[in-house]
């Protein structure tokens, strides 16, 4: 284990890359510690995606402009700043030309975890063969149409580190538990429950709807203990009774995690509505620096720094 040092305000952060082992350190010898970068980064490395689905947060009019070598260099300066984690999306990463090499070059290069969201549908067998051991965690989205049983089994049947992404909708609520003790059969070793971010208040679930999805949870979380249930950063403080690793009352996005777009801007997250173009990565961690706005809640329904998460009348 090869454990890289993180300060973060007031503690200490120790995290191994190949086992995605993160050890705290808190006490009056780490009180005058600051951060200094974000410790991960989203990289929505290309627009572009073979599917078309509604609930999509990507800009479809925003443009593709990097390369393999321009996001190599950006990403090796990055991580000399102190950046842990690169996480990528899109868009659909493996539609990105020269992704896998890519991929190969930040692990062998770079002390970068590497990591990659994405549907599945174009993971052959060869590409999965080329990926095996280069990826911290390799994140499959589930839809209804894209085929996931057969690509969670070619990853399981490879030995790659996998997990799931499953975006919570009323509908799909009562098809939950079903659903992990599925994936949990087929070699899922963790699924994350992804809550909807948009303006169309009947993706979102009610309260009602949140505590049923808190109570399935939390007998999950008891029933099927060789899988992890995790929930995404945007659920807040909704799910009360959820047992929980570390208590923080704020989502961390703009300070411990940024998003990079496809066309070069810098977000605090994939839902906000605000974006700043970026030269490079002096550029970029200036910004997160200096400018304030990236601690301020999305205006689009469903962030947790809204009070209420802008879903009156939901």
């Amino acid at each position: 284990m090869s454990l890289r040092v993180f300060p973060l305000d007031g503690s200490l952060l120790l995290f191994d890359r190949d086992s995605g082992t993160n050890v705290l350190l808190d006490g009056p010898e780490t009180a005058g510690l600051r951060q200094s970068a974000p410790r991960s980064v989203q990289f929505g490395i290309t627009n572009a995606c073979n599917l078309a689905c509604a609930f999509c947060s990507r800009d479809l009019a925003a443009s593709s402009s990097w390369t393999a070598s321009s996001a190599f260099d950006l990403l090796a300066d990055l991580a000399r700043a102190g950046v842990l984690e690169v996480a990528f999306g899109g868009g659909e990463p493996f539609a990105f030309r020269g992704f896998v090499d890519l991929v190969r070059r930040l692990h062998d290069e770079t002390p970068l975890a590497v990591h990659a969201t994405t549907n599945g549908t174009l993971l052959d067998d060869a590409t999965i063969a080329a990926v095996r051991g280069l990826l911290g965690e390799l994140r499959v989205s589930i839809y209804d149409d894209n085929g996931w049983r057969g690509t969670v089994a070619r990853l399981a049947q490879a030995g790659v580190r996998f997990g799931v992404n499953l975006l919570v909708l009323p509908e799909r609520l009562p098809l939950l538990d079903d659903l992990v003790l599925e994936l949990a059969g087929l070699g899922a070793a963790d699924v994350l429950l992804l809550s909807y971010n948009g303006r169309d208040l009947e993706r979102h679930l009610t309260a009602a709807q949140a505590a049923e999805l808190s109570a399935r949870v939390t007998v999950l979380h008891r029933a099927v203990p060789r899988v992890r249930v995790g929930l995404d950063v945007c659920f807040g403080e909704r799910l009360e009774s959820v047992p929980r690793l570390l208590r923080k009352s704020d989502c961390g996005a703009g300070r411990d995690f940024v998003v990079i777009t496809s066309d070069r801007r810098l977000m605090p997250c994939s839902f906000h509505d605000l974006s700043v173009p970026f030269r490079d990565a002096r550029d970029l961690l200036a910004i997160w620096r200096g400018d304030d706005r990236l601690g301020r809640a999305s205006t689009i329904p469903g962030c947790a720094r809204t009070p209420g998460y802008g879903l009156e009348g939901r």
